[in-house]
């Protein structure tokens, strides 16, 4: 996500959108279309079935969110989208025809799923921060947040070979501790 938004602004709008006002996620899905975008185009992907799973898992993530978690929201959507795509991905291979004839249900169209989903969700900031270091975690989220290796070493006042270091032990702890059946 190229815009910089105002955590006050954003902060609102995520309120907005918790509380169902008009209009509230489709501000949401304008500032973070980008985002989605880029991740769906990451998996290889641009069909209209990747991009509404994309979208649907933006807006459990707006519903989700914690400020008091110690991360952006940017990270967390970026999180959530990528395991919703992954799991998406890996049901379409269980299953015998594309994608877009599934079912349609998802771990967010019941409750229990609902549940499941924020407890996953919670566990893996929880995971996040024991396993990264301060610096480590502060790289990441300005990373998701679209910010370059050469913008984060301005901001944090590091090399950007630092930088790229952080961020590289940062995916390999993450990865080695992420249980397979992990999904946002």
């Amino acid at each position: 996500m190229n815009q910089r938004v105002d955590p006050d602004d954003l902060a609102a709008l995520l309120k907005s959108v918790r509380e169902r006002e008009n209009g509230a996620f489709e501000k949401l899905l304008d500032l973070y279309r980008p985002l989605l975008v880029s991740t769906v185009a990451s998996f290889g992907e641009m069909g209209g079935v990747m991009m509404q799973e994309a979208t649907i898992a933006l807006y459990h993530a707006a519903l989700a969110y914690r400020e008091d978690r110690g991360t952006t929201f940017g990270l967390f959507a970026k999180i959530c989208v990528t395991n919703a795509l992954t799991s998406a991905v890996r049901r379409e291979k269980r299953s015998e025809g594309p994608l877009d004839e599934g079912s349609g249900e998802g771990p967010g169209t019941d409750p229990e799923g609902v549940l499941i989903y924020a407890e996953t969700v919670k566990d893996f900031f929880r995971l996040s921060t024991e396993l990264l270091s301060p610096f480590e975690l502060k790289t990441v989220t300005l990373r998701v947040d679209g910010y370059s290796n050469r913008e984060i070493a301005e901001i944090l006042r590091k090399s950007e070979k630092s930088v790229a270091n952080a961020l590289g032990r940062a995916v390999k702890k993450i990865r080695l501790r992420l249980p397979d059946s992990f999904s946002c």
